[in-house]
């Protein structure tokens, strides 16, 4: 028989998590799962298979969850280096047209010539 320490033990979860999964087995089944001996709640070979089947269900279950969080992981970089890019080709392409827009406003305007300067044209 293994105590619920033990049993974390081998399963490398924790003490708690044992004890939660216990009490969902124990509504499962109407098998004595656990004795409590000098003060120590101890396994029953019929309890210790199934606080085993019912936790390593639970880390397959974890492993699973972790496969798919870290392919959504992996997506959402690809995204976020591409949205990267985006803004870098984004930001130099702002600052052309500033550079443009500063070279026109440096540059002297053009001569302007009015319609009446053409026909009042002074001869000098």
């Amino acid at each position: 028989m293994k105590s619920v320490k033990e049993i974390s033990d081998i399963t490398g979860v924790s003490v708690q998590t044992v004890y939660r999964r216990l009490t969902k087995v124990k509504a499962k089944t109407s098998e004595v799962l656990t004795e409590k001996t000098d003060g120590m709640i101890y396994f029953t070979e019929i309890g210790e298979k199934l606080i085993l089947e019912e936790l390593n269900s639970v880390k397959q279950m974890e492993n699973t969850e972790i496969l798919y969080l870290r392919e959504q992981n992996k997506l959402l970089t690809e995204k976020l280096a591409s949205l990267a890019e985006d803004l870098a080709r984004l930001t130099e392409n702002s600052q052309v047209l500033l550079r443009e827009q500063n070279l026109k406003a440096l540059s002297p305007p053009p001569d302007k010539f009015s319609l009446w300067s053409i026909i009042f044209k002074r001869k000098g």
